[in-house]
């Protein structure tokens, strides 16, 4: 139609498949056949089998402290509206020193890092790989005191790897104040700047995390 404006959205969900990368010691997804018309069914049918932190995913409070809320629990405001892609380029882990000079202004209530991770998701094929990018102790801090009510991550975790002996700071950090965290989005061809967020985890009754798909619509 004359006149008419397209819109572009970009989907930066990771596909859930057999050999994925997964966080070590979990294992990927299982696709298997229940029904298959080829052999005399009436339909196709497949049965899914995946951990709760599989591919692109939502940490819910529950995930890492005791008696918070589960995934079914989370409110819905935080994962619909606008959002910052804040592009990082730097080898060390982003920092709230960093985060001072970024340009995030205190009212922006979605924030998704887009890092050299991202470059990772061009290989479907690669392994898990412990080096990844992601939030110190410092950043998550920042973020809560900026009011921050989501945080979006390239890789599959948005702590370094190695924190479990520190106890987590930056999941407990983020989820405490009630940061929704987000990770293992694919952002590598999503270009720094503002957009419209709708991330779908699933309805998991107690559930301790969820898939999700999610979408980023260019503003």
């Amino acid at each position: 139609m004359l006149g008419a404006t397209s819109m572009r959205v970009h989907d930066v969900t990771l596909t859930l498949r057999p050999g994925m990368p997964t966080w070590p010691g979990e294992d990927g997804p299982r696709v298997e056949p229940l029904k298959r018309m080829a052999r005399g069914d009436s339909s196709n049918v497949s049965v899914v089998t995946f951990g709760d932190h599989t591919g692109t995913h939502v940490d819910p409070p529950v995930h890492f402290l005791e008696g918070g809320a589960t995934i079914d629990q989370l409110p819905l405001e935080p994962l619909v509206g606008r959002c910052r892609v804040v592009g990082y380029g730097d080898d060390d882990h982003i920092s709230g020193h960093w985060l001072d000079g970024a340009g995030i202004g205190m009212g922006t209530e979605r924030v998704l890092f887009k890092t050299r991770n991202s470059e990772r998701w061009r290989d479907p094929t690669a392994p898990f790989d412990k080096e990844f990018i992601a939030l110190d102790e410092t950043a998550a801090h920042w973020l809560v005191r900026a009011g921050v009510k989501l945080v979006g991550v390239d890789y599959l975790s948005v702590e370094p790897f190695g924190s479990g002996k520190l106890g987590h700071p930056v999941h407990v950090a983020l989820l405490r104040a009630g940061v929704v965290i987000v990770e293992g989005l694919d952002l590598h061809d999503v270009a720094p700047g503002d957009y419209e967020l709708f991330c779908g985890p699933l309805k998991i009754a107690g559930g301790t995390g969820s898939p999700a798909r999610v979408l980023l619509r260019q503003r």
